[in-house]
């Protein structure tokens, strides 16, 4: 066989072999149904591969899911409002992405329920993440509904740990429980939260709404309301972060010790945009973290119920403090500010009835427990 014709064999196989590696490359995702194609959700994430979608039909799915590191799209055919996954009797959380998932990884339209939380990281009485649990991944979740999950130390509805930069939109999370992060606990990732409500949920120690630690999350025209923290931040607790919120809402968030709609924490740096509502006078703002504002403002101290924040006129007036002028330091509060009255409990200034109603609310959910 002379040198050409090996050649031309040569260019041949090596045309072939492209051929059919560029036609596996672009083949089509599979769909796969559960549970026409899979009796469960479960058994649907392990049949699929690469690109696939899994469509699950209406009902109630009493299971724990785990992606396995998948780039799939997990979605309901007719809303969270028809379609749960119930992480009742289960003991873990309810879904799982710690396989270094990316934004690929979607999961839409669910309602995510009965979670307890994963063991793994702290013990059995240290359980984090009950609705949704990530490390180290980054899924996208979408139009979905976290309600009554409950965990003994992080995040009741969602826990982002360490480099997960979930992204969650248009969501609902709701009336879950933890000590820190009732519904969310974010540590040293960069989350981002839009379009989503945060309600009703509780943290026996702070963060009813949002705990954030070493994390640099980004919140955007969401509403925290009636959330709860037997410390501090019942809205939200933020520690050594530096994240920014944008036109969001707060309203009739409570801390029975301080910062009922936002606590600043030990080095917390994060921004709180002036589109930023506070609807009620409980809503206040506390903390002696380096909390900020939009930049190009002057800035001051402000005095808020027990704390002292740096923020500009505008924001200290909106969030119900006194302003000290502009320059001012937070070591100037200490003769500049008014003493807070002893009592009172809601930081707005006065001892009232509102005082009293919030210690025994507070006692009879201790009996409760």
């Amino acid at each position: 066989m002379s040198m050409r014709t090996l050649q031309a064999n040569l260019i041949f196989r090596l045309i072939t072999i492209a051929a059919i590696v560029g036609f596996c490359s672009v083949a089509p995702a599979e769909t796969i149904n559960v549970p026409k194609d899979a009796p469960t959700i479960q058994a649907a994430i392990d049949l699929a591969q690469g690109d696939d979608i899994v469509l699950v039909e209406p009902g109630r799915y009493n299971e724990s899911i785990n992606y396995n590191g998948k780039a799939i799209t997990l979605k309901s055919t007719k809303g969270a409002a028809v379609t749960t996954i119930d992480g009742w009797d289960v003991r873990d959380s309810v879904v799982k992405c710690i396989s270094g998932e990316g934004p690929s990884t979607v999961l839409d339209g669910f309602t995510i329920t009965g979670g307890t939380g994963n063991e793994d990281l702290y013990g059995e009485k240290e359980t984090v993440g009950g609705g949704l649990l990530c490390l180290h991944s980054s899924p996208t979740i979408m139009n979905c509904i976290f309600v009554s999950n409950r965990t003994n130390y992080q995040g009741g509805g969602i826990y982002n740990g360490d480099r997960s930069n979930t992204v969650i939109r248009n969501c609902k999370i709701l009336s879950n429980e933890s000590v820190r992060g009732g519904g969310l606990y974010n540590g040293r990732g960069m989350p981002e939260l839009k379009d989503s409500e945060i309600s009703n949920n509780n943290a026996s120690y702070g963060g009813g709404g949002m705990y954030n630690f070493g994390s640099n999350i980004r919140v955007i025209t969401c509403q925290f309301k009636d959330n709860r923290a037997d410390y501090i931040g019942g809205g939200i607790y933020d520690y050594d972060s530096s994240g920014r919120v944008i036109a969001s809402s707060f309203k009739s968030n409570v801390a029975l010790i301080n910062g009922n709609a936002f606590y600043h924490g030990y080095k917390s740096a994060t921004v709180l945009d002036e589109d930023c509502v506070l609807i009620t006078p409980r809503d206040t703002i506390s903390g002696s973290g380096s909390y900020q504002v939009a930049q190009g403002k002057k800035t001051g101290a402000c005095c808020i119920g027990t704390g002292c924040l740096i923020v500009d006129e505008r924001s200290c007036t909106k969030a119900g403090g006194s302003w000290l002028g502009p320059n001012t330091s937070c070591d100037d509060q200490l003769l500049a500010c008014p003493k807070p009255n002893t009592g009172d409990i809601n930081t707005d200034g006065v001892v009232d009835m509102m005082d009293l109603v919030l210690v025994m609310t507070s006692m009879d959910s201790k009996f409760k427990k």
